[in-house]
């Protein structure tokens, strides 16, 4: 038995390792969810996608608020959605044009990646409802915005803002 075996046999896998493979288990579970319930019932399947993956957000700010101490700012969205992006392996890159406007976009996405393999891009479907939900439930009046939808040759650009009349 080779050592890589032997130790994953006995439980003994370096961290790394596990992270891998829990990141690449999530990717696959993403997009295999949307695609089912694409394949199962069309536009309705996508639709069930967008508020499964939209709960899962709101429940997971409300986790990371208890859990991780995020406020209530645009930054404490932002802060979460870095850590989503740490854990999932994923490259954001932030960049502040105002006080009240941060866009993001990513030199390299998994979950992009994983769409693509497959071919067809679920983004709209899975992963905006997920972290808009999460940004949207973490910071005060708190909205997303897509600046530039995710196709072939690149993933998408989001914005995370606080209109005017909400700003603080």
């Amino acid at each position: 038995m080779g050592f890589m075996k032997t130790a994953a046999v006995k439980g003994i896998i370096p961290a790394r390792n596990k992270v891998g493979e829990l990141r690449s288990n999530i990717v696959r579970l993403i997009n295999e969810t949307s695609g089912v319930l694409e394949k199962r019932f069309g536009a309705a399947g996508l639709e069930a996608a967008e508020e499964i993956f939209g709960r899962l957000g709101e429940e997971d700010a409300r986790t990371m608020k208890t859990r991780l101490g995020f406020g209530d700012t645009l930054r404490d969205s932002l802060d979460a959605w870095l850590v989503i992006a740490n854990i999932m392996g994923s490259k954001m890159v932030p960049n502040w044009v105002s006080e009240n406007r941060v866009e993001v976009s990513h030199s390299y996405c998994p979950q992009y990646e994983e769409f693509l393999k497959h071919g067809k891009l679920y983004c709209t479907h899975a992963c905006l409802p997920y972290v808009g939900a999460v940004a949207e439930n973490i910071g005060k009046g708190v909205e997303m915005e897509v600046v530039r939808a995710s196709d072939e040759n690149a993933p998408c650009v989001k914005a995370l803002f606080v209109p005017a009349k909400d700003a603080h």
